[in-house]
């Protein structure tokens, strides 16, 4: 079903023409591709080419006494994710809202029954021993904090915890000794933090330089690159604190 969701809705397709403009918009479109994410395309265009079984399954459409209708729609951005410890069991995707927050709906949903248990790795294969690892809350706002240190000249590779009231301790892909910064509000971010640290792991934290997320900082850097005309003079470096 990821293969026939992916060939369905490639971000070059118009089936995804909305989502690529909305991440395009976010300077983020780049960055998804290479990621591999898709959009999902429309409900009569899923429906021909998966089963009623499969649609409902997958939890993109409900069955009442209508029919058979689209199962949160405006959750378009379609989020492959395979953990970093790479099971099988752990091939799932998650789609995500790209409207504004909206405390009535979740931004991210999952398949029943298939929520990730792992951490989702987002960055260039290739990253050096330097590149500096951060743990974040959203998929969306990986791919933000990677296009800011871009800019910035540096490395870095996002892990993204599926869900932040569980961190899966028994296979992580730190070491003790290694070092990883922690860019989760508290008081989450904090217990994250703790239990890391209580395996060996060096913590340290990481705020976004502006604004609550790395979204709000890459858009305000980004606006006012654009306003003065040049990028990287505005920032202060953003500090990490050991805890």
């Amino acid at each position: 079903m990821l293969d026939t969701l992916a060939g369905l809705g490639s971000l070059e397709s118009d089936h995804a023409a909305p989502v690529a403009r909305a991440l395009d918009r976010a300077g983020l479109l780049d960055h998804a591709r290479r990621e591999g994410w898709t959009a999902l395309p429309a409900f009569d265009v899923l429906a021909r080419a998966l089963s009623t079984a499969e649609l409902v399954g997958a939890g993109l459409a409900r069955l009442d006494a209508g029919g058979m209708r689209p199962q949160w729609p405006a959750h378009r951005l379609l989020i492959p994710w395979t953990a970093e410890a790479g099971a099988e069991h752990e091939r799932t995707f998650a789609r995500r809202s790209l409207l504004p927050p909206d405390e009535r709906f979740p931004v991210t949903i999952w398949p029943p029954g298939r929520r990730a248990r792992g951490l989702l790795r987002i960055g260039p294969e290739g990253a050096t021993n330097e590149a500096r690892k951060v743990l974040v809350p959203d998929a969306l706002d990986a791919l933000a904090l990677l296009a800011y240190a871009e800019v910035r000249g540096r490395a870095a590779v996002a892990y993204v915890v599926p869900w932040l009231e569980w961190l899966p301790l028994d296979d992580l892909p730190f070491a003790p000794g290694d070092r990883v910064h922690v860019s989760i509000p508290r008081p989450q971010g904090y217990e994250l933090a703790r239990r890391l640290a209580a395996r060996g792991v060096k913590v340290h934290e990481l705020a976004p330089p502006g604004g609550a997320s790395w979204g709000e900082t890459w858009e305000a850097y980004r606006g006012e690159a654009e306003a003065c005309g040049k990028r990287g003079e505005h920032e202060a470096e953003p500090s990490g604190r050991a805890q």
